[in-house]
């Protein structure tokens, strides 16, 4: 990670300098100064922009061993299964209703998932209708699904898969697409997509791959991690480096200035777009009008937001 020194107070004591010493520190809540430093933040570590800096590589092999079914037969009363084998079901475990006969044909084909197991018993996602069924379970850890701890994940870089022969020799890496949004596939081939496809909400990140591996391919995905949490004027401005400084800086002012209905907030923005911009390297046309669109519209929304705080508090 690149050198971060310069704390939130070191661009408050410059950008004093330029507003007649007025602090933009007011109160306990810090304000207007800690929320223009997370929205510059975030601004310059969200989509499009991607850094050297600020990435992480993950990585996981394929598991080429299709997914096989269980079938056993359970009793159920008041959306509580209860099974004739111990330990047939699991916590995450996912039952097609395609498999289910009797009383179960009312779920309309909707996927249930194991919400809480014990030995013999499990409650599941959704009211199970009473009857006694045959039940087919699929375990939840698919060939196309791979879940790695990526507490700081704001976005995908690029993945890339390493082909190999019959004897597990390397051959040669591939990259993969990315994707928004990848279905569950059964047929086997080296996969070519890939998606970020669930977020546990404990710092977990699930990705799928498409197709379904044939063989257990290594995958390398380099991600950009998201801003962290801006709480305190005393944290510097990691991850972004201190050599970014005059683009935040700039930044600042401008949401300072835009703030105090200060004309000069157009100058100060327009330096730090053109910093930014200068600075990334490889951007569409196409992304870079994404970004000042982006940076638009959070600029009116951060506005917005603390002139209503303003008149709530009656200042």
């Amino acid at each position: 990670m690149a050198l971060s020194t310069r704390t939130i107070q070191d661009s408050i004591n410059w950008a004093k300098r330029f507003n007649f010493n007025r602090n933009p520190v007011i109160g306990n809540s810090l304000e207007p100064a800690l929320s223009s430093a997370q929205v510059v933040m975030q601004a310059i570590l969200s989509p499009p922009m991607e850094w050297w800096w600020n990435t992480q590589e993950l990585v996981f092999t394929c598991n080429p061993v299709p997914n096989s079914a269980t079938s056993t037969v359970v009793a159920i009363v008041s959306g509580v299964l209860t099974v004739t084998a111990a330990n047939t079901f699991a916590k995450g475990n996912i039952i097609l209703p395609g498999l289910l006969t009797g009383g179960s044909a009312a779920l309309n084909g909707q996927v249930i998932t194991v919400a809480t197991a014990s030995s013999t018993q499990f409650t599941a996602s959704v009211s199970l209708p009473d009857s006694t069924d045959t039940v087919g379970v699929f375990t939840n850890v698919t060939t196309q699904d791979y879940t790695i701890p990526a507490p700081s994940f704001s976005h995908i870089e690029h993945a890339s898969i390493l082909d190999i022969d019959a004897t597990g020799a390397p051959i040669k890496w591939f990259q993969l697409t990315i994707n928004d949004n990848l279905a569950l596939e059964s047929s086997q081939n080296r996969p070519e997509f890939l998606s970020p496809y669930i977020e546990d909400g404990a710092g977990n990140i699930t990705f799928r791959v498409f197709s379904a591996p044939d063989k257990p391919y290594p995958v390398s995905v380099h991600v950009q991690l998201a801003a962290p949490r801006v709480t305190s004027v005393n944290q510097t401005w990691a991850p972004l480096p201190d050599f970014l400084q005059y683009i935040y800086d700039w930044g600042f002012l401008a949401l300072l200035w835009q703030f105090a209905d200060d004309p000069r907030a157009v100058y100060a923005n327009n330096q730090f777009k053109a910093g930014l911009l200068g600075r990334q390297e490889g951007l569409t046309e196409e992304q870079k009008n994404i970004f000042l669109n982006n940076w638009q519209a959070l600029q009116e929304g951060y506005l917005m937001k603390m002139q209503q705080g303003i008149a709530a508090r009656g200042q």
